[in-house]
């Protein structure tokens, strides 16, 4: 029996590739991580997004506590198993009338993982719409290896530009959110989102988690914080704790890790490998 989802939302995840909305905390919690994300944003004087990428809630304990929340992991219980791995996150923002977009595309063509079975939640900091460009899927698309073009422009905010071929946009399913709801998706579903034509921001956080028999293949030494149940199978070490807000070993722990997500994704352009 499922712990914190229906059978109907766990059969809808395993058949669609993504599971929305879900509700991890109030509309005023969320508000409160809002302030924080704001705060960020002035102390950086720029967008949080620029810099805090693949760990992003490493050197925050604030954004740690969020990725571990109980809520959040009673649903991913119910969708990867009790043994449950964080490792990585990201911000992805757009300003209020901001034409940039995310194209077609696959988290699973950004990954080395095997096997391609990682789970993200999309949390939302504040009002995810239509009109402001919330994620947007292809239902069922996690079934067939997608092939990505390479087209990389200015707007676009996909780190290469990569766009899978062939999507129908007529089948999407907009993944809309209030504060402090989330959306599931499977790696390998096709997604991406539209301009921001709303008169507000749109903020959120992707969080990524697998089960540890998941295991990064491009490159030695990855690390994820194990939240819930037993590491099975030694395949992660540990990402350090942060000891304070900006903690300085953890930014340059998340730096690095890019690094190697970075170098392995322009080596895959470079090859033409597209899936």
């Amino acid at each position: 029996m499922p712990k914190a989802l229906t059978d109907d939302q766990v059969a809808y995840y395993n058949d669609n590739g993504f599971l929305s909305p879900y509700g991890v905390c109030s509309e005023a919690e969320a508000a409160a991580m809002y302030a924080k994300f704001e705060a960020m944003e002035e102390t950086l004087g720029e967008e949080p997004q620029e810099k805090f990428r693949l760990k992003a809630h490493l050197p925050f304990p604030w954004l740690c506590d969020l990725v571990r929340h109980p809520r959040l992991l009673d649903a991913l219980e119910d969708l990867i198993g009790p043994d449950i791995l964080c490792w990585g996150s990201s911000f992805f923002t757009k300003k209020a009338g901001d034409e940039r977009f995310i194209s077609w595309h696959t988290d699973s063509f950004f990954y080395g993982f095997e096997p391609r079975e990682t789970a993200t939640a999309w949390f939302s900091f504040n009002a995810s719409t239509v009109g402001s460009g919330c994620v947007r899927y292809i239902p069922g698309s996690h079934k067939i290896e997608a092939i990505h073009d390479f087209h990389p422009e200015p707007n676009n905010l996909a780190p290469v530009g990569q766009t899978v071929r062939g999507v129908d946009g007529g089948k999407a399913v907009d993944a809309t959110l209030r504060a402090g709801q989330v959306a599931f998706h499977h790696e390998s579903v096709v997604h991406g989102s539209q301009p921001n034509r709303a008169n507000h921001p749109r903020v959120g956080l992707s969080i990524h988690y697998c089960a540890p028999h998941v295991r990064e293949t491009r490159y030695d030494g990855a690390t994820a914080m194990l939240l819930r149940g037993r590491d099975t199978h030694g395949f992660w070490g540990a990402d350090p704790e942060p000891k304070q807000d900006y903690d300085p070993d953890c930014i340059q722990w998340m730096l690095d890790t890019r690094q190697k997500f970075l170098d392995a994704t322009n080596s895959k352009v470079e090859n033409q490998i597209r899936s």
